[in-house]
């Protein structure tokens, strides 16, 4: 008779059955930053945009990217570098979970850096677009 030990692997077993079962999509999305979690339903994301950081001002240090996630009671600013990557999985609703990370560590060419991560709840909102805009910039 063999031992307990010879049954059980050192390492896990590679997928080899008939049926696996994979996690299923996230309904919300968590932002995390050094304060707090903020969730959101995935699917009540109306709109977002990509655009340059206006607080970067060409600066190598600050992020260049600036995200902006709309939903209906909440604006979510995400600040950092490679969002472009972040796009097809939003659009996907496979984003479950963003943290933000102030100081970088070992930059992952492939993989979007989020720096920062700003809240508005839509009371805090201004309706005309360039006060909006001015409000996000001096989140900073």
């Amino acid at each position: 008779m063999k031992s307990e030990k010879s049954h059980h692997p050192k390492h896990k077993r590679e997928f080899g059955g008939c049926v696996e079962f994979i996690p299923t999509l996230p309904d919300y999305t968590e932002f995390i930053d050094a304060h707090r979690i903020w969730c959101f339903p995935i699917n009540h994301l109306t709109h977002f945009v990509l655009q340059e950081n206006p607080n970067s001002s060409g600066q190598k240090t600050l992020p260049p990217d600036q995200l902006v996630l709309v939903y209906p009671p909440a604006t979510v600013v995400l600040k950092g570098w490679r969002l472009e990557l972040l796009l097809g999985p939003l659009v996907n609703g496979r984003v479950a979970r963003v943290h933000a990370e102030k100081h970088l560590g070992a930059l992952i060419l492939e993989e979007a850096w989020v720096s920062e991560i700003r809240v508005l709840l839509r009371d805090n909102l201004i309706r005309d677009r360039e006060k909006f805009e001015d409000l996000i910039s001096q989140q900073s």
